[in-house]
């Protein structure tokens, strides 16, 4: 038979799974791959390690998930098409692997109950809300109080008249009138029956729902999409709090607009075939959206079937590939900023599901271990947060306020965290305004798993999958330790993700003293992101010849070798050879202690090369007498290259790229300077460069 092509050749696409010798963790486990031409239907075939088949299945998708669940054990499968074979793969199911069968659409929409509000939380949750949430219901106060000053949103005009404020400004205004002040006025009717609230939370949905869907407010739209986002992820839980205070002539144009962006969602989805190209980022959150409205919707005029027809695309997701971003490791490829949203969007759903069945997708490996993510790369109080865009960004940050989630531990730190990060939940569980994350304040918690896949808290953290690495000296203490991040993943260099492999960054006491730098700038796509802030030159890493990785790419590719503590000793090793194709080889080697981190690149190329040492830092760095000094935040590092030639350091405090090129000056942004440093080698073959930093923290 022929083989079967599964490389991937563009960016999202979805990655072949399980890979060759990968170790499962649940089971049945999901069986991904590639469509390829003239292959409408799949046979996937499954056998144990003595050859014998124990699973056959056809499908004219490109994934499979088998009815039965597999013991632990080691495995074969295969893939026939046609006069196609993939190839035998081996896998294995680990003796700790969750025992998840999928539950299947039919039996989740008879168990949709009648009553109202059925989606967050029944009535019957309310009491125990109010007494175990006394300082989240004061924040909602607040936020109730915010919402009556600021009254109603105007509808957009950007798409007719060239002075109305832009779409980039717009939404996220718009942001403040329906993913706050809407949803806390829908929770306040509901959990504290203020009236002021349901009066309000009647006239802003309202409001929105007059807005043609079809129009610049789509999701779909030529504009933009993020009004249409906020629509489809507020409208179906805010019906169903408001139910009791809307008439029946309400009721039904709220009903036929989430309709409406319901099927957008569906439109969008199928359009990209989301199944097999699951990299685009704003789709991700869509199948939740599609799967919360069927479930407000049972028992309207919406036609019923077209109902369990969207839940099954949802099911059939999130219980095969899903996330995409985000691995069995429990990493998010997109990087801290981008996880902290998009393991949210789809609580609400996930929560349902769990209250109408007693299934959880959360006990899927890659929720479960997320909560070790957040503990190595979103420690409360870090300066920045590594890798990708918006790693410079807070949740009160007036750019994107609330978009870092506020609290980003709740729920996965109750259910599978450690004393630790279970600590940094209830920390941050009452800011003094929820800015954007309110549909998962209130949702029950759940009870804390007494076998968890996460790990507990650690000083040295692999995530493979999603290509970091982790080091910290002392985590339980993150005001006080020195730790090290670094990235190297096969997701390449697209969406929000650069050209940074092998990148890292250095924080003291969470003060960053290596930090990637570039910003959005007005936002996402300017000139100073796409040619700045995305590319190799931003960054922690290498140029060779003036050459950086490959931009918006799925070659330009890493890995993680190994993280790994050996005493007071942490070391941790990424390979970043495929995103340098004028190299043979690049791995580097990153040895933290106490005080000091020792940087070692092993470099080869077939022909002689300049490398291109590139740092950056926050604070302006100072030339000693053998290498550099940097102060921040009352420390001290000390930079100095101690072997591989690394000479004529040039530091710059500018851009290559200024921060508002090509933006209209009335939207011109200030952003903390920034600054760029680099070192130059001799050409040769073969670099090995070594270069030390030496953190000195006087005492105050």
């Amino acid at each position: 038979m022929r083989p079967m092509p599964q490389e991937r050749t563009a960016t999202g696409q979805i990655f072949p799974s399980p890979r060759p010798g990968e170790v499962m963790f649940e089971t049945p486990p999901a069986f991904c791959w590639r469509k390829v031409p003239g292959a409408p239907v799949y046979t996937l075939v499954v056998a144990d390690a003595d050859g014998h088949e124990i699973f056959r299945g056809e499908t004219a998708r490109n994934f499979l998930v088998p009815d039965a669940v597999l013991e632990p054990g080691c495995y074969r499968w295969n893939l026939y098409a046609g006069d196609m074979e993939r190839g035998w793969q081996d896998f294995s199911i680990a003796a700790s692997a969750v025992r998840l069968p999928r539950p299947t659409a039919a039996a989740l929409f008879d168990a949709v109950p009648a009553c109202r509000p059925r989606h967050l939380f029944f009535a019957s949750d309310i009491p125990g809300i109010i007494r175990e949430k006394s300082q989240q219901l004061e924040t909602l106060r607040r936020n109730i109080d915010l919402a009556l000053e600021e009254g109603l949103p105007v509808p957009p005009r950007f798409h007719l008249d060239e002075a109305a404020l832009p779409y980039r400004e717009y939404f996220g205004r718009h942001r403040d009138f329906c993913d706050r002040n809407l949803v806390a006025c829908a929770l306040g009717h509901a959990l504290l029956g203020d009236e002021r609230a349901t009066r309000h939370g009647v006239s802003l949905l309202m409001t929105l729902c007059d807005w043609n869907p079809e129009g610049p407010c789509s999701l779909e739209d030529a504009w933009g999409d993020e009004i249409g986002l906020s629509h489809a992820r507020c409208l179906p839980a805010v019906y169903d709090l408001l139910f009791d205070a809307l008439t029946e002539r309400q009721r039904a144009v709220v009903e036929r607009t989430i309709a409406a962006y319901a099927a957008q969602c569906e439109r969008r989805l199928r359009g990209i075939d989301f199944c097999q190209n699951p990299g685009d980022s704003h789709a991700g959150r869509l199948p939740a959206y599609l799967g919360e409205a069927a479930m407000v919707l049972k028992g309207t005029d919406i036609d019923q079937a077209m109902l369990v027809g969207w839940l099954e695309y949802a099911l059939d997701i999130y219980g095969s590939f899903f996330p995409y971003f985000g691995g069995p490791d429990g990493g998010w490829a997109e990087g801290t900023f981008y996880s902290t949203s998009y393991t949210k969007w789809f609580l609400p759903f996930f929560m349902a599901v769990e209250r109408y069945l007693g299934f959880s997708f959360l006990d899927r490996p890659f929720y479960q271990r997320y909560i070790d993510f957040l503990q190595h790369f979103c420690p409360p109080g870090w300066e920045i947060h590594p890798f990708g865009d918006g790693y410079w960004c807070h949740s009160q940050d007036a750019e994107w306020p609330g978009f870092f989630a506020q609290n980003p531990y709740h729920i996965y730190a109750e259910r599978f965290g450690s004393r630790l990060t279970r600590t940094w939940a209830r920390q941050s569980a009452a800011p003094d305004i929820f800015r954007l994350h309110l549909l998962d304040v209130f949702l029950p918690e759940g009870q804390q798993k007494a076998c968890s896949l996460a790990g507990g808290v650690t000083r040295a953290r692999a995530f493979p999958d999603a290509g970091f690495v982790s080091l910290h000296t002392c985590p339980q203490q993150p005001q006080q330790e020195l730790a090290l991040v670094a990235r190297a993943s096969r997701y390449g260099s697209y969406s929000h993700q650069h050209a940074d492999q092998a990148s890292f960054a250095l924080m003291a006491g969470g003060t960053a003293m290596i930090s990637p730098s570039g910003y959005f700038g007005r936002g996402y796509g300017t000139a100073h992101h796409r040619l700045w802030t995305q590319t190799t030159q931003a960054h922690n890493t290498i140029l060779v010849d003036g050459a950086g990785q490959e931009n918006r790419s799925y070659r330009a590719t890493g890995k993680v070798v190994f993280a790994r503590e050996q005493g007071d000793v942490l070391q941790a090793q990424v390979d970043a050879t495929a995103a340098y194709p004028m190299l043979t080889s690049f791995k580097r080697s990153l040895t933290l202690e106490q005080n000091r981190l020792i940087v070692h690149d092993e470099i080869r190329a077939d022909h002689p090369v300049e490398i291109t040492w590139l740092l950056h830092t926050l604070s302006r760095p100072e030339m000693g007498e053998e290498g550099i000094c940097v102060s921040r935040g009352g420390h001290h590092l000390d930079i100095l290259p101690v072997h591989g030639g690394l000479s004529g350091a040039e530091i710059r405090d500018t851009f290559a790229v200024d921060l508002n090129e090509g933006e209209p000056e009335a939207f011109h942004v200030d952003m903390p300077a920034q600054y760029h440093i680099r070192w130059h080698t001799p050409k040769a073959c073969a670099h090995d460069i070594e270069v030390h930093f030496l953190l000195d923290t006087p005492e105050k």
